[in-house]
């Protein structure tokens, strides 16, 4: 039973000589019943795997904004902040649930648009504009905190010049109350109109923030045309709000000054120096005294369509920066030169987590040696007062792991793998996976930190390759499509110092996940088809430990094919290690009627299958029943709980 649960909160009493807009002649304690039967039917509820969040239709047609986090997995998947959920149920007003696809997502700004097939049109909320609000103004935050269906709290829009926050643009902040669940509805005025969106909560201060509308209705032109946020930029140059000071010192009246140009970089080769005023960009003047000013302009050229061209009318004055920095009034020998600055945008680089956001940078992670990375941006570098840009930043060290006691720290530079040069992040995962896939005793590591080069060792503990023993060999089945977290298996087996063999019914598979480095799909060629392996291959079959079956996209024409059949009962008749992930678990069921009374789990949209089957089905994330385990693949935390589980598992079983 769904309850309806309206709570006004009205921060401060106006005047009754003052109506509302919306309730002009009512009560102002009737305006939240007024605004609330108004926009009702155009709020959702959205729910996924492993969230909650709410939403506002803004078409008839049925697309609806929300915010990035809201579809994330980030929560669940800190490795890949873009990763989002792959079940969204959007619930309606008259509690409908429909089915939503994701159209494109931001976590900076935090916004994403997703899109609902309705049987008839849908009542879209209005949108304002947030260009025309004021501090001090009464506002409505609406949405679904705590899971409860429709919540509306109301107060004041307290600040419209937030840029303290780590954000990517400026942010309103509000006394309206924004709890978990309330994240992705719509701030609005008293007419009705959207003018924000609910995105983060105060932190018990009782104040929340929100996304101006006018920055979401720019997000949503870029998910229909690209489906992500396609940011311009001019790498690498800060800029600065120009006060009375500046103003005062440079002897300009307007304009924005040019506090930092990277030697060499894009824009220094198209002219821009420290030091510069620009006055006008495309013609038009511009001018900031306040870093709320600087933000949206900043936000203007950000917008732009990446390759467009711009030009920059720059003042420069004759004073110096470090003449500045120093508190000297330097030394004017010459009059202020005026410049013309041609050059053309190019796409931003992903965006650092920082304050509030995210950030939208992947983590390559390599779970037992407790270590994660990122790859270096130029944010990173300043934000983090690095030297240059040539390396990896060190973003995980998990307590009494190998990068722990090879005392390795958060955000530590590693520059070189056994004294090979680290230029980007592919090339720290080359030179990584070299020395993993060789076994090799100690790996040699230098770190930048602070100010000093460091030199240590990682010694990997290659649980899977016990000394004087054989190392474990798996033998990975993959589905020829979609294969999912093939990368995540394949670094797990490697640092614990296992062999693999791939096979699959086709040579060449393609997955769902991506690169340790990469962030698109890729293709992975199998070592041995799983025809090849029962005609000229036998041996192989002796030589493994264990199978791990995975799962994809045509899994189902797994279930019943032959070769799968002959391989699961070949794992049995020779007691061999069997990890089925996800649909996979199925195919046990067809091959064997052993399997009907082993504890087994499969991924919930197979579960119906499982009971139809009287499976012994237990819908645990991990099952373990002897030399198998199961589970439900969900996403990558229940992965590694799965892996863990299989190498406790494989370090009891006899090579034979």
């Amino acid at each position: 039973m769904v309850f309806v649960i309206v709570s006004f909160i009205l921060a401060q009493q106006q005047p009754q000589n003052e109506p509302t807009a919306i309730s002009k002649g009512v009560e102002l304690d009737e305006t939240g019943s007024i605004l609330l039967k108004k926009i009702d039917p155009s709020v959702v509820t959205i729910q996924h795997e492993k969230g909650l969040g709410s939403g506002y239709i803004i078409t008839p047609d049925g697309y609806i904004i929300t915010n990035g986090h809201v579809v994330s997995l980030l929560e669940h998947n800190m490795e890949d902040p873009k990763e989002i959920a792959k079940f969204i149920t959007v619930i309606m007003s008259d509690d409908k649930r429909l089915t939503a696809q994701v159209i494109g997502h931001s976590l900076d700004p935090d916004v994403a648009l997703i899109k609902i097939n309705p049987a008839k049109p849908l009542t879209a909320i209005e949108l304002g504009n947030s260009d025309l609000v004021k501090a001090g103004q009464r506002v409505y935050a609406y949405g679904s905190p705590g899971g409860l269906k429709r919540t509306l709290t109301a107060g004041i829009l307290s600040n419209t010049e937030r840029t303290d926050l780590g954000t990517f643009t400026r942010v309103f902040q509000t006394d309206a109350p924004i709890n978990p669940g309330n994240s992705g509805g719509p701030l609005l005025n008293e007419k009705g109109e959207v003018i924000g969106m609910n995105t983060y909560g105060g932190g018990g201060e009782g104040i929340g923030f929100a996304i101006p509308i006018n920055v979401i209705k720019i997000l949503k032109k870029h998910f229909l045309k690209y489906g992500h946020f396609k940011r311009a930029d001019l790498p690498v140059f800060f800029l600065r709000h120009l006060d009375d000071d500046l103003a005062y010192v440079f002897g300009v009246d307007k304009g924005i000054l040019v506090n930092y140009v990277e030697e060499g970089s894009y824009v220094s080769k198209a002219g821009l120096q420290t030091g510069d005023i620009i006055v006008e960009i495309d013609g038009e003047k511009v001018s900031a005294r306040t870093e709320a000013e600087l933000s949206d302009i900043i936000w203007n050229f950000t917008c732009r369509e990446v390759g467009s061209p711009i030009k920059f009318k720059i003042l420069r004055p004759p004073i110096s920066l470090p003449d500045l920095a120093s508190g000297q009034a330097g030394q004017n020998t010459k009059e202020i030169t005026e410049h013309t600055i041609e050059t053309k945008l190019l796409e931003d680089e992903p965006a650092v987590e920082n304050g509030y956001q995210f950030g939208e940078i992947r983590e390559l992670r390599y779970d037992d040696l407790g270590l994660g990375v990122k790859m270096m941006t130029a944010m990173t570098q300043y934000l983090y007062e690095f030297p240059h840009r040539q390396g990896v930043r060190v973003v995980r060290v998990e307590p009494n792991s190998a990068a722990a006691n090879a005392d390795i720290q958060r955000q530590d530079m590693i520059t070189a793998i056994n004294k090979i040069s680290i230029s980007a992040i592919e090339d720290f995962q080359k030179e990584l996976e070299r020395s993993l896939l060789t076994r090799q005793k100690f790996i040699l590591l230098t770190l930048y930190r602070k100010n000093s080069v460091i030199k240590t060792a990682l010694k990997p503990f290659y649980d899977l390759a016990p000394t004087g023993k054989p190392r474990k060999t798996v033998l990975l089945c993959l589905p020829s499509q979609e294969t999912g977290d093939f990368e995540l298996m394949r670094r797990f087996l490697i640092t614990n110092g296992a062999e693999f063999i791939t096979t699959s019914k086709t040579k060449e598979v393609t997955t769902s996940d991506k690169s340790g480095a990469k962030s698109s799909p890729k293709n992975v060629a199998i070592d041995i088809t799983l025809d090849e392996l029962f005609k000229d291959q036998k041996d192989i079959l002796k030589t493994i430990d264990a199978v791990i079956f995975m799962t994809g996209e045509d899994i189902k024409d797994y279930w019943n094919d032959p070769n799968v059949i002959k391989l699961i009962k070949n794992c049995l008749d020779n007691k061999k290690a069997i990890g089925a992930i996800g649909g996979a678990s199925v195919a046990l069921i067809n091959a064997d009627q052993n399997f009907i009374s082993k504890k087994i789990t499969t991924s919930e949209e197979y579960s119906s299958v499982m009971l139809e089957k009287k499976a012994n089905y237990t819908g645990k994330e991990v099952q373990t029943d002897g030399l198998l385990i199961t589970t439900t693949g969900f996403d990558k935390n229940t992965i590694k709980s799965f892996l863990n589980a299989f190498k406790g598992l494989l370090r009891s079983c006899q090579t034979e």
